[in-house]
C-alpha cells in the first residue's frame, strides 16, 4: 500500500514538474516571439527582407535592410513638400500632419504641422519646443516648409521669431516670441533657422543659422552658419560662435546653408549644404560662366561638408566635405551606436558610419524622381523602434510637379560583429 502511494505520489510530482517546465518554456519562447514581433511587426518591417538581395546593403560591421514604403500623407499641393519626422516621449510618431500611436501601422491627422525644428525635454519634464517655419512662397501653399525667417526689431541686433511650447506631446501649442541677439555687424544681413533644435548635457539649447548680406563684398553675400545657444529654454537666443564661412572664391557655390546639428558624447557635429541646384544635379552645366544667360539659375553641384567641435560649440574644425553632392543632410545617433545620415539631390541617399573611424558605408540610394517647385529631396529621418530607422519624403506626381505625397521608408541597421 505505502509503494503504490509512492509510485502515485512520484507521478503527480513528475507530472507537475513537467507542466510547471513546460509552461516556462512556452512562456519564455511567446514572449521572446512578442518581442521578436514588437521589433519587425510594429514598425511594419517584414523579416523575409533580409533574404532579398535588392534591399540588403552591407559593409564590414552595418548591415542595412531596406523595409516597405508606406503613403502617411496623400498626394496634395504643394510649393514645398519637405519630409519632417518626430517620435515624441510618449511613443507618438507624427509626420507633418499625421500621428501615429501604433509604431506606424496607422496615421490619422492632427490639428498642426510638424515643425522641422520640433525638440522635446527629457521626462519628467516633457515640455516641446519649436519654431514656427510656415513662411509663404511662390503662388501656392508652402505649408510645412522648414526655414523659419527671422525679423528685425527697432533694437539694433535684436531680431524676433514665432515660437511655440507644448504639455501635451506636441497635440496643442502656446504662441510666444523668442528673441535673437546677434552682434550688431549682422543687423542689415538676412537669417535663416534651419533644421533642428538640439540639447546639451548642461541643459542649454543650441539651433543653427544661416546668414549672408545680400549688399556686401563677394564673401558677405555666400552664406555662412552660425550656432546660437539658449539657457531658458528658448525664450531667447545668443550667438555663440560661427561654425563655417566661405572665402574659397566661390568654389562652393552659395557659401554654406542648411545646417544640422547633432550631438554625440564627445562632440558636437555639424552638416552643410553648399550648393547643388535642381539645373546643376540634372547634368546642366555653363563652363562655371554664372553670366550665361540659362532658362533658369544655375547654381553648381557641391558637397556636403562636416564641422566638429569638441569644447561645446565654441570652436569648430574646418569644413570637410563628405558626399560628392547634396542638399538638407539630417543626421541621427542609433541607440546601436551607428550614426545615419541623409541627403539629396539629384535622388535620395542614406548612409552610415559606425561612430569608430570617418568611413561612410554603406551608401544607398533610394529613390529618385519629379522634383516639386521647391524642397525636392528634402529628407527627415528617426529612429522609431530599436534598430529601425523611418526615413519620411515627398514624392511627386511625375505629370503635375505641383502634386506630391509624403511617404515614408523603413530601414533596418544591425551592427556586425566579425
Amino acid at each position: 500500500m505505502k509503494y503504490h502511494k509512492f509510485i502515485i505520489l512520484n507521478t503527480l510530482l513528475f507530472i507537475n514538474v513537467f507542466c510547471f517546465c513546460t509552461t516556462d518554456l512556452y512562456s519564455q519562447n511567446y514572449h521572446t516571439k512578442i518581442a521578436n514581433e514588437t521589433d519587425t511587426i510594429l514598425p511594419n518591417f517584414d523579416p523575409e527582407f533580409e533574404k532579398i538581395k535588392s534591399r540588403v546593403s552591407y559593409v564590414p560591421g552595418i548591415k542595412v535592410i531596406r523595409g516597405i514604403t508606406q503613403v502617411i500623407v496623400p498626394e496634395h499641393k504643394s510649393f514645398c513638400p519637405s519630409g519632417s519626422i518626430f517620435k515624441f516621449n510618449n511613443g507618438d510618431i507624427q509626420v507633418y500632419d499625421r500621428r501615429s500611436s501604433d509604431g506606424g501601422i496607422t496615421w490619422s491627422q492632427v490639428s498642426h504641422i510638424l515643425e522641422n525644428s520640433t525638440y522635446q525635454y527629457p521626462e519628467p519634464s516633457n515640455e516641446v519646443i519649436m519654431f514656427q517655419s510656415d513662411n509663404a512662397a511662390g503662388s501656392h501653399s508652402s505649408a510645412g516648409r522648414p526655414e523659419v525667417s527671422v525679423q528685425k526689431t527697432d533694437q539694433k541686433g535684436v531680431f524676433e521669431a514665432i515660437f511655440f511650447r507644448s504639455t501635451d506631446n506636441g497635440l496643442s501649442r502656446i504662441r510666444e516670441s523668442s528673441k535673437i541677439f546677434l552682434p550688431e555687424e549682422f543687423n542689415d544681413w538676412s537669417s535663416v533657422l534651419c533644421r533642428k533644435i538640439v540639447g546639451l548635457d548642461d541643459g542649454s539649447l543650441f539651433v543653427s543659422m544661416y546668414s549672408r548680406n545680400p549688399k556686401g563684398n563677394m564673401y558677405e553675400k555666400m552664406f555662412r552658419v552660425l550656432a546660437l545657444r539658449s539657457t531658458d529654454r528658448g525664450k531667447t537666443w545668443h550667438y555663440h560662435a560661427t561654425i563655417a564661412f566661405d572665402m574659397a572664391d566661390d568654389v562652393r557655390g552659395e557659401g554654406f546653408d542648411e545646417t544640422t546639428l547633432l550631438v554625440l558624447p564627445d562632440k558636437i557635429i555639424s552638416l552643410m549644404r553648399s550648393g547643388a541646384s535642381y539645373q546643376s544635379s540634372l547634368g546642366s552645366f555653363n563652363n562655371n560662366d554664372w553670366d550665361t544667360k540659362m532658362p533658369f539659375s544655375y547654381g553648381k553641384q557641391t558637397a556636403i561638408y562636416k564641422s566638429v567641435s569638441i569644447d561645446g560649440g565654441k570652436n569648430w574644425s574646418y569644413p570637410d566635405p563628405i558626399t560628392s553632392f547634396g542638399v538638407w543632410p539630417d543626421a541621427v545617433l542609433m541607440k546601436n551606436g551607428i550614426i545615419a545620415m541623409t541627403y539629396g539631390r539629384p535622388g535620395n541617399w542614406i548612409m552610415f558610419n559606425d561612430g569608430k573611424n570617418e568611413n561612410w558605408g554603406p551608401i544607398i540610394p533610394f529613390q529618385n524622381g519629379l522634383y516639386p517647385p521647391d524642397c525636392g529631396n528634402y529628407i527627415s529621418m528617426a529612429e522609431v523602434a530599436p534598430n529601425i530607422l523611418l526615413v519620411v519624403y515627398s514624392r511627386t506626381n511625375p505629370n503635375d510637379h505641383w502634386q506630391s505625397e509624403i511617404v515614408g521608408t523603413y530601414f533596418k541597421v544591425k551592427p556586425v560583429v566579425e
